[in-house]
């Protein structure tokens, strides 16, 4: 699947589809979904109003409706597996950059936390802000689009299986109402368009951006993807982009940290700078805004969708990232720390 399919044809099909939408100024994906469900919604109505005008016809018609459904169900997933979905099947990224993903101890998690905590602070520093102290990123959202690829172009020198230029990531003109979903960015593999909800706060848009465009990429993954995301923050030549997958990173860890050693986690997160704190302040204000009942369904769709491609951990997934900053830290390490038992591995990802 690696061979031919991650690495031969869809790098194909990406640089297809950033040919076709990638100039867009817009998102098409969103004019996609809007179509889709009009037609949906007007076939829907027509079988509801000839039901009512030929009395009988629901009883007699409504197999071979169910028929179409599902015959247009099955032909829209083939063309996701074809354009996209068969990611979920390559080979994970630590076999592909060669890192020592095996279960973590305790004490590397703890170390890496201290890590990310410190490098957040220290990227933080002399960063511009807004009127309220949070980070203002260079040139706004759209700047942020903008730049975005230069963190890939340099992180594909070292990881050449994140090298290519595909289409410009895209702030979402719903955002307002992907806000309520919950949803910082979606990819959407029919156009090969990674879009993006510009009412994030401005200190996760940079991490956003990327995780998004690690999907576009081919790395379907939500732990991968959101490694990569932070790889090529961290390789971005800008301190705002470095600093924002620096913190999600941090918060990633910590949360990791919080369920296996609360003490250390009360510990570390009171090492963060106020400025920091400040960013993170932001980021709870915006999702309590926009937390209920439509954000409750949309993770659980979301979970559901995680796991029938494979992810047995659904929407838990996104945690796993730890794993990988870990083995990140065990390559950069001369002397590389001796690895844990499974359980404390197990215990780090929060399992029984």
């Amino acid at each position: 699947m690696e061979r031919g399919y991650s690495a031969g044809l869809y790098p194909a099909i990406a640089a297809g589809a950033a040919r076709l939408t990638g100039r867009l100024p817009f998102s098409l994906a969103e004019w996609v979904v809007a179509a889709a469900l009009v037609v949906a919604l007007w076939g829907l109505v027509r079988f509801v109003l000839r039901a009512v005008r030929e009395r009988g016809h629901l009883r007699k018609a409504w197999i071979p409706a169910l028929v179409n459904v599902l015959a247009a169900a099955a032909v829209v997933y083939a063309v996701f597996l074809l354009a996209w979905g068969l990611n979920y099947a390559r080979e994970p990224f630590a076999v592909l950059a060669g890192l020592d993903a095996s279960p973590p101890r305790i004490a590397e998690l703890r170390a890496a936390c201290g890590d990310l905590v410190e490098r957040a602070n220290v990227l933080r520093a002399g960063l511009p802000e807004d009127a309220q102290g949070v980070m203002r990123l260079q040139g706004g959202l759209r700047g942020a689009l903008a730049r975005a690829e230069r963190g890939y172009r340099e992180a594909g020198a070292v990881y050449g299986a994140l090298a290519g230029r595909l289409g410009r990531p895209k702030p979402l003109l719903a955002s307002p109402l992907v806000s309520y979903l919950g949803i910082t960015g979606i990819y959407f593999p029919f156009t090969g368009e990674a879009n993006v909800n510009a009412d994030v706060p401005e200190p996760d848009l940079p991490f956003a951006i990327s995780h998004e465009m690690a999907h576009q990429r081919g790395f379907a993954r939500e732990d991968e993807a959101g490694y990569v995301g932070y790889l090529a923050c961290q390789f971005h030549p800008d301190a705002d982009f470095r600093y924002s997958g620096a913190l999600a990173a941090s918060v990633y860890a910590l949360n990791a940290l919080a369920r296996v050693d609360q003490p250390a986690h009360g510990e570390l997160a009171r090492r963060r700078s106020p400025a920091v704190e400040r960013d993170l302040r932001a980021k709870r204000e915006w999702a309590a805004r926009h937390r209920g009942r439509v954000a409750r369904v949309s993770r659980s769709v979301n979970d559901a969708y995680l796991r029938s491609q494979g992810q047995a951990e659904g929407v838990r997934s996104y945690g796993r990232m730890v794993d990988l900053l870990i083995a990140e830290r065990r390559a950069r390490s001369a002397a590389p720390v001796p690895h844990g038992s499974l359980g404390e591995g197990a215990l780090i990802r929060g399992e029984t």
